[in-house]
């Protein structure tokens, strides 16, 4: 049965109005034993000190199944899988939260995950299919897996230069065309945090940068060439045969740019106006050597506050390519202290991960008091943050068990005569790919490159509502859909209750929706009682508690 707003029964929304009110009034129920590292109680100790400053007293810190799913989908861009969920909550030792985060970090999804998320700050959401996107994955995909220091990461990309088949770091210069200016623009926003774009066409308006600094770092990326090599035959990265063109990256000596908008040659120099002197061949070299250095301001606080945002919802520093005298952080000391600490555990980014998902400040609950209900800088509790785009389209793969629905499809076909396995598995994968695409452009703002969070727009409801994916993972007489499995599987409505929720909430119902549903079905005017489970499972795919990560 396809739901669609004109064939919801009416009850089903009393159904949905009941869950959203339960979810709101969801109770803080156990406090686990943490054990962490130094940083992480500096960190806790700073933030609590703050908070009795200001007179604000911090939320409890989560249940279990809360802290779960926000771990998973902060880590590895989805919700739990139940049985992750059963496991979790079955561990009765003290540091089960320690070891979660250790085993997320040391897992394939962490990788795969945050290989898309700098890909994306990288380059931008190109189509998976792009050159430069397949060669620059595979790439940030070793240096994540080796948990290379976050410097050399850097330096890596802004010195990269030989064949594009040996260094897929090329690829970031590649991308931007080797274009000093637009190389200089979005290095400075995302390794420094500094947004010197505007000093590309005028004098910085608020702060101290003009054009003659931002044509000065713009230098150091003067005089790269690239020389087509024959090609690279590859896989991209759903498996899939590929052959892309390969270059050859060389440096050639320029001691200066021209710059048409001042009539005039700029050489290279630093922000602080100190000229470089040295080898015109190393200047990339000099370049990332100074922006990575311990003593730049900028750049141990532009990674600390990235990852803060990503974990913690709010940066510090808003927008987090933000910095400047005009724009000061929010936690100044606390900033600082992490972007030291960077620096003294050599750049190490899962040690800075770590450190913040092991606090009682990230394991807080996002369910305020009357103290903090209106604090939004201080952390006194989890600030709830709409899914990117690629988090809810992964989750929304789990919650629908779409590989599962289409492998069984698949094997009928395999039956009748189609694929082999191998083949089946790599049309599933484009098939996901294809669903993520279209996902992506109903989200096209015309700035796609900037899109990052699911905000409950009008594309999200139509897709919830009448997308193919819901529709058929939602049908109880669809063989192999999420509902049919769940239907055949168990017997009981208590077990098919559990595993529903188990899958869309990670979490367990409460005694209070289980009676709730009970007498759904009881006064429910279906005949076939089968269609009361598409209407719990169709409620809590569009329920605030699946879009949101809290």
């Amino acid at each position: 049965m396809k739901k669609s707003v004109g064939m919801l029964p009416f009850y089903a929304f009393t159904l949905l109005a009941f869950v959203f009110l339960a979810l709101n009034c969801a109770k803080v129920t156990n406090t686990p034993t943490r054990q962490v590292s130094s940083s992480t109680k500096h960190l806790d100790r700073h933030i609590n000190a703050v908070l009795k400053k200001e007179g604000i007293q911090p939320s409890g810190i989560s249940v279990d199944t809360e802290f779960l799913r926000r771990v998973h989908l902060d880590l590895t861009g989805k919700i739990p899988a139940p049985e992750q969920v059963l496991d979790f909550l079955k561990d009765g030792s003290p540091s089960k939260r320690q070891k979660k985060i250790d085993q997320l970090l040391g897992s394939q999804a962490y990788v795969d995950y945050w290989t898309e998320l700098w890909v994306n700050w990288l380059i931008g959401r190109r189509d998976d299919s792009d050159d430069r996107r397949v060669g620059l994955a595979f790439w940030v995909q070793d240096a994540l897996t080796r948990n290379m220091p976050y410097n050399q990461f850097v330096q890596e990309l802004i010195t990269a230069d030989g064949e594009l088949k040996d260094n897929g770091a090329g690829n970031y210069i590649m991308r931007y065309d080797r274009a000093p200016a637009v190389l200089t623009s979005h290095s400075s926003r995302l390794f420094l945090g500094l947004p010197m774009q505007c000093a590309e066409c005028h004098d910085h308006k608020t702060e101290a940068w003009s054009q003659e600094d931002f044509y000065g770092i713009a230098a150091f990326f003067g005089g790269i060439e690239s020389e087509q090599k024959g090609y690279i035959e590859t896989m991209d990265m759903a498996g899939n045969e590929k052959r892309m063109d390969n270059y050859l990256i060389t440096n050639e000596p320029q001691k200066v740019i021209w710059v048409e908008r001042l009539k005039a040659e700029i050489p290279p120099r630093f922000l602080g106006s100190t000229e470089y002197k040295g080898s015109l061949i190393k200047k990339r070299e000099a370049l990332a050597q100074w922006m990575t250095d311990k003593s730049n301001p900028y750049f141990s606080r532009a990674i600390v506050n990235r990852v803060w945002k990503h974990f913690m919802a709010r940066a510090f520093v808003e927008p987090i390519d933000g910095f400047g005298e005009e724009n000061l952080p929010t936690n100044p000391e606390l900033l600082d202290w992490l972007a030291e600490d960077l620096i003294i555990h050599d750049y190490d980014l899962q040690h800075l991960m770590r450190t913040i998902l092991n606090s009682e400040t990230y394991q807080r609950t996002s369910q305020t008091n009357e103290s903090n209900k209106d604090d939004e800088i201080y952390y006194s509790h989890a600030y709830v943050k709409p899914l990117s785009a690629e988090q809810f389209f992964y989750s929304l793969l789990q919650a629908t068990g779409f590989e599962r629905f289409q492998q069984v499809k698949m094997e009928g076909m395999k039956k009748q005569g189609g694929e082999d396995r191998r083949g089946m598995l790599r049309a599933l994968e484009d098939r996901k790919r294809e669903h993520l695409r279209k996902f992506l452009f109903l989200l096209d703002n015309g700035e796609m490159e900037e899109i990052e969070a699911f905000n409950g727009t009008v594309p999200q409801a139509l897709m919830m509502i009448n997308g193919d994916m819901v529709n058929d993972s939602a049908s109880h007489e669809e063989h192999g859909s999420f509902v049919n499995y769940v239907l055949e599987k168990w017997r009981e409505p208590a077990e098919r209750l559990e595993f529903i929720y188990l899958n869309v909430l990670s979490r367990l119902p409460t005694a209070k929706e289980k009676t709730y549903f009970q007498r759904y079905m009881e006064r429910s005017l279906y005949r076939n009682k089968d269609l009361a489970y598409e209407d719990l499972y169709w409620v809590l795919l569009n329920s605030a508690e699946f879009s949101l990560n809290h």
